[in-house]
């Protein structure tokens, strides 16, 4: 078993907070003086929308993590994951799909480099490549 603490990305906070602007930013050039005008009252509220929850959600990714690489499950948000696929391991990003153990909901958790303390990023990457699925 390894484990850490997980602090808020800022880096996650700025992705998400570009790309919604750019949608919002796109959808007002392009409907801008078409038949779906209309439409943009609709969409760029529930964009807003998406967006908050989406940096509600970034922010839920702090406290304690635990990986126990050798039965393929982690611990965080209170309760026991088990890792359902090979995690996607980038230089910068590691996202896990995540199965609960105590409801049985799926789950995402998308990590980035500035979650974790350098040396804890580097350990997290390394056990995670050693998870092998058959």
């Amino acid at each position: 078993m390894w484990s850490t603490q997980l602090s808020i990305s800022k880096q996650q906070l700025c992705i998400a907070t570009l790309f919604y602007t750019v949608l919002i930013t796109l959808c007002l050039v392009l409907f801008a003086n078409t038949a779906f005008n209309y439409c943009t009252s609709v969409i760029i509220p529930l964009l807003i929308i998406e967006w908050w929850r989406c940096l509600h959600y970034l922010k839920i990714i702090k406290s304690e993590f635990a990986l126990f690489h050798y039965i393929n499950q982690i611990y965080w948000h209170k309760q026991r994951w088990h890792i359902m696929h090979k995690p996607l391991i980038f230089r910068y990003v590691v996202i896990l799909n995540l199965k609960s153990r105590r409801n049985g909901k799926n789950g995402t958790l998308w990590l980035m480099v500035d979650n974790l303390q350098p040396n804890d990023w580097r350990t997290l990457r390394f056990y995670l490549k050693q998870i092998e699925f058959t």
